[in-house]
């Protein structure tokens, strides 16, 4: 199966696995009938296999997942947007599932894969020089953040890690953000908004941000 390099980078421009994308590409996967359409949607979802981070054994991973989906939309968006994109792509045999919540790579449509991970992958480079070029002002702006909430001075630390966050995309930032939505500290409380922040900053790598993940869903699921 050919993969349109160009409109595959299109469709990631600026976006990681979004509900409108999302939506839209298990809309199609419903609708096609002929293999003409199928062929076609399929050359369209390979993006989103392309996407998901797997473990080493070729297996999705979960957590991962649904920590990107989480943070580009809501708690319960995420989940059901979940639930369509693994059927959808089982329904295609991009995936396969091998029991309860596990997914595998169809060694089948493994070069196809393995194509598209290579464009995400690049696209992601790119996105991440961009960032580390724009990372010392960040991590100035962050700085200037935690002495504003060491004194106390929640709503400036508040301001300063988004400000981290927008030029950037801190990892700590995001982290930091959690903690203050979590305890309402400078910002209205919001374990939505927590789980938003969180989200970023372990899809980012922040694995210090594990058990505030647990806490804030233990809350949320409460």
């Amino acid at each position: 199966m050919a993969i349109d390099s160009e409109k595959i980078r299109g469709m990631m421009k600026g976006k990681t696995l979004n509900k409108q994308d999302i939506d839209r590409m298990c809309d199609m996967v419903r609708k096609a009938e002929d293999p003409e359409e199928k062929k076609k949607v399929m050359k369209h979802s390979v993006f989103f296999v392309g996407q998901l981070p797997l473990n080493e054994d070729h297996s999705v991973d979960v957590k991962q997942t649904m920590r990107i989906l989480r943070s580009n939309m809501s708690y319960e968006d995420a989940q059901a947007c979940y639930d369509s994109m693994m059927d959808a792509l089982t329904t295609q045999k991009f995936l396969l599932k091998k029991g309860e919540d596990r997914y595998e790579i169809n060694s089948k449509y493994e070069n196809t894969v393995v194509k598209a991970r290579k464009i995400a992958r690049a696209y992601e480079l790119g996105e991440k020089a961009a960032q580390d070029e724009a990372m010392p002002d960040a991590r100035k702006v962050y700085q200037t953040g935690t002495k504003y909430y060491r004194n106390g001075q929640y709503e400036e630390a508040a301001d300063a890690f988004r400000k981290a966050v927008d030029i950037a995309g801190h990892r700590m930032a995001y982290y930091s953000l959690a903690l203050m939505y979590k305890e309402g500290k400078g910002v209205d409380p919001s374990l939505n908004d927590a789980l938003y922040y969180v989200s970023n900053a372990l899809a980012k790598g922040a694995r210090i941000a594990e058990p505030l993940e647990q806490e804030i869903l233990e809350q949320m699921d409460r």
